[in-house]
C-alpha cells in the first residue's frame, strides 16, 4: 500500500494542470483577495480583518477541490484504462485502494496548507495560535471526506461530461455555503442552517479555531457533525466504489 500511495503522488506532481489547480490557483486567489480588503463589504466578527477571514476558508476550498475534481477525474482515467480492472483481480481491495488514494491527498493537503500559512505569515504577519498543531488532524479528516465524494462521483459517472454536472454542483455548493469568501451571516437564516449540515462550514470552523483559536463555541457541534460525513461517506464510497468501479 505504501508502493501504491508514492505511485499516486508521482502521477498528481507529473501532471501540471492538477498542480496548477491544486496547489498554485488557490494560493493566486488568496492573495488576490486578501490583498482587495473586503473589511469595508463584509460583516465580519469584531477585530477580525477580511485576511484572517479567508485564510481557513482558502486552506479547505482547496482541501475540497483536489478531492471532489482531481480525484473524481482521475479514477475516471484509472477506468477508461482499464487500471482499476487490472487492480481488481490483485490482492489489493477497494478499500486498500481508497486509503492509498487518501494518504497521497493528506500528503498534498498538508503540502496546500504549509505554502498558504506560510504565504499569510510572511506577506500578511499572520499570527497563528497554539491550536495551529490540531491543523494536520482536521485535514486528514476532511480530506477523506472530499475524497469519498470524488469517488463516489467517479463511480456513477462514465466521463468527464458525465462527472462535470457533479462536480460542479457539489463544488460550488461548499464554496458558497461554506463560509469559505464572505461570512454566512450576510445570508437569509434557512440557507445558514443547510449550511450548517454541509461538511465544509463544519471544516471551516475548525481551521479558524485551530488557526486563531476563534469559534471555541462551535468546536463539539462541528466534530460531531464532521465525523457522521467521515462515516457515512466512507461507508458510502467503499460499498459504491467496489460496486460501480473497482470490478
Amino acid at each position: 500500500m505504501t508502493a501504491l500511495t508514492t505511485v499516486f503522488l508521482k502521477i498528481f506532481f507529473r501532471n501540471r494542470r492538477a498542480m496548477f489547480f491544486v496547489i498554485f490557483l488557490p494560493a493566486a486567489l488568496f492573495l488576490i483577495l486578501a490583498l482587495l480588503r473586503f473589511e469595508q463589504v463584509f460583516r465580519l466578527n469584531v477585530g477580525q480583518n477580511y485576511t484572517d477571514f479567508l485564510l481557513p476558508g482558502i486552506v479547505a476550498f482547496a482541501v475540497m477541490q483536489m478531492g471532489i475534481y482531481t480525484v473524481a477525474y482521475s479514477l475516471i482515467d484509472f477506468h477508461k484504462q482499464m487500471v482499476l480492472k487490472r487492480l481488481a483481480v490483485t490482492p489489493l481491495t477497494s478499500g486498500q485502494f481508497l486509503l492509498s488514494q487518501s494518504l497521497a491527498r493528506f500528503i498534498i493537503a498538508l503540502i496546500q496548507t504549509s505554502l498558504l500559512l506560510l504565504l499569510a505569515l510572511t506577506i500578511f504577519q499572520t499570527g497563528f495560535s497554539w491550536q495551529i498543531v490540531f491543523t494536520p488532524l482536521i485535514i486528514l479528516v476532511c480530506t477523506i471526506i472530499f475524497l469519498n465524494f470524488g469517488s463516489i462521483i467517479a463511480s456513477i459517472a462514465r466521463d468527464y461530461e458525465e462527472a462535470a454536472p457533479y462536480t460542479a454542483v457539489v463544488g460550488l455548493s461548499m464554496s458558497f455555503l461554506g463560509d469559505v469568501f464572505f461570512p454566512l451571516a450576510n445570508l437569509p437564516q434557512w440557507l445558514q442552517n443547510f449550511a450548517t449540515a454541509l461538511p465544509m462550514k463544519p471544516f471551516v470552523g475548525l481551521l479558524r479555531y485551530s488557526f486563531f483559536g476563534m469559534g471555541k463555541g462551535q468546536l463539539l457541534p462541528n466534530l460531531l457533525i464532521l465525523l457522521c460525513w467521515l462515516v457515512a461517506s466512507t461507508l458510502g464510497a467503499k460499498i459504491i466504489f467496489a460496486k460501480k468501479a473497482y470490478r
